[in-house]
């Protein structure tokens, strides 16, 4: 039997939050915490896509899948937008973390759209 976590979208529920938790974690493990505008974003952003993430695990709505997407290519974005680009380990973490939830996202709306059928056995 499979378990609980892996049936619908919940896997990737679980990865958005693994991946809001690294992103949280990522100023003081990679050490560009002394870069204020970039250790904020990454904690904001952070915190809304656990909290979607969290949501959608106990209660699926389509639009939290459009809510990481949006989150997902902000991170891809914001280096440049708040100028921290240049700041190698913050960017890094923003474009990965960023291409992975958006990734992430489109899987989890795809699955959205196309559950499993179910067999009749």
């Amino acid at each position: 039997m499979v378990p609980v976590i892996f049936e619908g979208k919940r896997f990737q529920d679980v990865i958005l939050l693994l991946l809001a938790i690294a992103l949280f974690a990522s100023p003081w493990v990679l050490g560009f915490a002394d870069n204020e505008m970039a250790k904020w974003d990454a904690g904001v952003v952070a915190v809304i896509l656990a909290y979607m993430a969290a949501a959608s695990l106990s209660e699926t709505r389509q639009w939290e899948e459009w809510v990481t997407l949006v989150l997902g290519a902000w991170l891809i974005a914001a280096p440049w937008v708040l100028r921290f680009i240049t700041d190698i380990p913050a960017t890094r973490v923003h474009w990965g973390i960023g291409a992975l939830t958006i990734i992430v996202s489109l899987w989890a709306e795809w699955t959205y759209r196309h559950p499993p059928r179910l067999s009749a056995h």
